[in-house]
């Protein structure tokens, strides 16, 4: 069998292909493909050198050289698509991409066509050529926008449109959609000027958008109010630059940032730094109480207790009892706003226990009716089928009175102003549905099946939207200056949120206003002695004066001179010092006999904790008592601890002091012979 013909060139051939490759960039090659599909390299021209760093002799000797110059995977594709081509006897393209001889990467690009020759191959004429800048350049293009567009997209904080020198939108992203409302589809295609610029400013927008093309400058950047699609307006940063592409000429980008998430942020962060600057108002009002508590109580104490010692004197002298009386009633108030104070800063620590509100709202009204004008009418309901809470009676009684209190101040005509005051049971949690601001202060998962409900109502000027959300802001007062603190509400809310309870605050401006607290029912009513009865404890009281030997101890000389007249005016037997190393010397060196010892808490030399722990070292079954104007949480852990039995708030009054003494001396009558 005869061996397959050699493929050849003739000399008119190559001349021919010299001719031609003279006129194009690159290489030519010439390839013979018999039928049965083997090919062979016949000629290269010596632009072969340009693009793979080898010779002409060196490729033909060798045609695979150049081909394993291309990565595995695009060999295989290259391959393939010459296959194809001489399979279907059609022209051939292809771009692949190669490592050279010197090691430098290219992309080239080939182009081919066959021919039949009269032996029966075909011979395909190739020109190969690099492409590599158009390609990178192509490469870079595609993936610049398809990069861009998808980073763009993702974003939806950030919207992006591009427009040309016409106006007309381009591009349209995610963002923009969510910003404006229109969907990419109903952008495209459309003029910006009709899609976010309000009508009354197209015009002037028009024309700097032009100024500003000519210049080639940016444009329009800055904060601007656009227009969405429903009509609205919103706040944006807009940021325009121009660009031009090679192609597409000239391109607008804006990239627009939604300033109203920002705005809100800065709103909120305003509100909270005027909540840090109050908090911090009222962190410095409560240490200024504090410090202040002691000194300022003595002197309140000394007029209260002296004042209540001349109203014993003035008896038959009224125009005398009178002016005592307006003493007595200014020191009230007094110890009424540091107590407030005192309260709204929590300086006092909650004392909950098992009461019925109505004992709280019966003594509420006996100090109401003494304070309220007489035009306004006191209205009370009690329903006694309203069951107990859990709460502290005196705080409670504080939120009563400053309602009350702003209630009757509300009404523009005291004469026929009218103030309820109503107690009953309500079922189930408080309700949501309530209109009006409403103060959650409690959960309302776990509420039993019947709680309690306490109203107080007026048919006062009302208050508008803009005051009753302020309502409980500490220091806000629609009152005149110099006539309320603004501290009425704020301790409310202080007071409602530590008994885990709810408000909820109706007002319209001509009508009046109603509050509605809601109150968890306690568990069990316990025993009858556990809720308060509101039995006044003077009437009942029997001091057996004569029988008892009071030491008291206080450094104000003004509160020791005062409670050595008070003691010894009820009957007591009273030794007072004003130095508690002094009233430890006379117990522990002279034998000094007493069945009850009255402290102050805060004294130079010793303070009231340690003269207890001494006192009882020496007598552990005498009872001691402690005064102070500033009741701590660490205060009350200490005082058992030292031996003390009760802490007694000052400035009290006469009646206050001597109903505690009357308490701790009734434990002590027969406690001498014991020590």
């Amino acid at each position: 069998m005869d061996a397959p013909r050699k493929p050849v060139i003739t000399p008119q051939e190559r001349a021919e292909l010299d001719a031609l490759a003279a006129l194009v960039l690159g290489a030519l090659m010439a390839h013979d493909v018999t039928p049965d599909g083997h090919g062979e390299l016949v000629y290269i021209s010596e632009g072969c050198i340009d693009l793979w760093a080898l010779d002409a002799p060196t490729i033909l000797a060798d045609e695979g050289a150049i081909w394993m110059m291309a990565p595995r995977e695009e060999r295989r594709l290259l391959r393939h698509s010459f296959i194809e081509a001489v399979r279907d006897a059609v022209p051939w393209a292809h771009e692949w991409r190669i490592r050279d001889a010197r090691g430098q990467t290219r992309w080239l690009r080939g182009m081919g066509k066959p021919r039949a020759r009269p032996d029966g191959r075909t011979r395909w004429t190739v020109f190969v050529n690099d492409v590599t800048d158009s390609v990178r350049a192509r490469a870079l293009d595609l993936a610049s926008d398809d990069r861009f567009r998808r980073i763009f997209d993702s974003i939806p904080s950030i919207a992006v449109q591009a427009y040309g020198p016409d106006m007309i939108v381009r591009y349209w992203n995610r963002g923009s959609e969510q910003l404006y409302g229109f969907s990419a589809e109903e952008a495209i295609g459309r003029s910006m000027l009709e899609l976010v610029i309000p009508p009354a400013l197209r015009s002037s927008f028009d024309r700097n958008f032009l100024r500003s093309l000519d210049g080639h400058t940016t444009l329009n950047s800055g904060v601007q109010w656009l227009q969405r699609k429903d009509g609205r307006t919103v706040e944006v940063q807009c940021n325009e630059i121009i660009t031009e592409h090679p192609e597409r000429g000239f391109e607008i980008y804006c990239i627009d940032f939604d300033l109203t998430p920002r705005r809100e942020a800065e709103d909120q962060r305003l509100a909270l730094e005027a909540q840090l600057r109050e908090s911090q108002k009222l962190e410095a009002l409560g240490t200024l109480a504090g410090g202040i508590a002691h000194d300022f109580n003595n002197i309140l104490a000394a007029i209260l207790g002296n004042a209540r010692l001349a109203m014993e004197d003035a008896q038959g002298q009224p125009h005398i009892a009178e002016s005592v009386g307006e003493i007595l009633k200014a020191g009230s108030r007094a110890k009424d706003l540091v107590q407030r104070i005192l309260a709204f800063s929590r300086r006092q620590p909650l004392q909950r226990r098992l009461v019925k509100l109505q004992t709280v709202v019966d003594e509420s009204v006996r100090l109401l009716r003494a304070t309220i004008p007489k035009g306004v009418e006191l209205r009370v309901e009690c329903d006694p089928q309203t069951p107990a809470v859990l709460a502290d009676p005196t705080q409670l009684q504080q939120v009563l009175l400053n309602l009350c209190t702003n209630a009757w101040q509300a009404m523009a005509d005291r004469s026929s102003g009218q103030l309820g005051i109503r107690l009953q049971p309500h079922r189930g949690p408080p309700p949501q549905e309530a209109a009006g601001v409403v103060l959650e202060a409690g959960v309302r998962e776990n509420w039993p099946e019947t709680n309690v409900r306490l109203s107080v109502s007026d048919n006062g000027v009302g208050m508008d939207e803009d005051t009753i959300a302020r309502l409980f802001e500490p220091f806000f007062t629609t009152k005149a200056p110099g006539e309320g603190t603004g501290l009425g509400l704020a301790v409310v809310h202080g007071i409602v949120r530590d008994h885990e309870a709810t408000v909820h605050v109706q007002s319209h401006r001509g009508v009046g206003t109603v509050f509605d607290l809601y109150f968890r029912a306690a568990t069990s009513l316990g025993t009858d002695d556990t809720a308060d009865d509101g039995t006044d404890a003077v009437a009942a009281r029997d001091r057996r004066a004569g029988e008892s030997r009071i030491l008291y101890v206080d450094d104000d000389e003004l509160i020791a001179d005062l409670m050595l007249r008070l003691l010894r005016r009820a009957g007591y037997t009273a030794h007072v010092f004003t130095s508690p190393v002094e009233a430890l010397r006379a117990v522990r060196d002279q034998g000094l006999a007493y069945d009850l010892a009255i402290s102050d808490y805060s004294m130079p030399g010793m303070t009231g904790i340690e003269l207890a722990r001494a006192l009882r070292a020496l007598h552990p079954r005498r009872e001691v008592a402690m005064t102070t104007g500033y009741i701590s949480a660490e205060l009350r852990q200490q005082a058992p601890a030292a031996g003390v039995s009760e802490l007694i708030y000052k400035p009290n009054t006469g009646d206050e002091l001597l109903d505690a003494i009357e308490r701790l001396a009734s434990r002590v009558q027969h406690g001498r012979s014991g020590d």
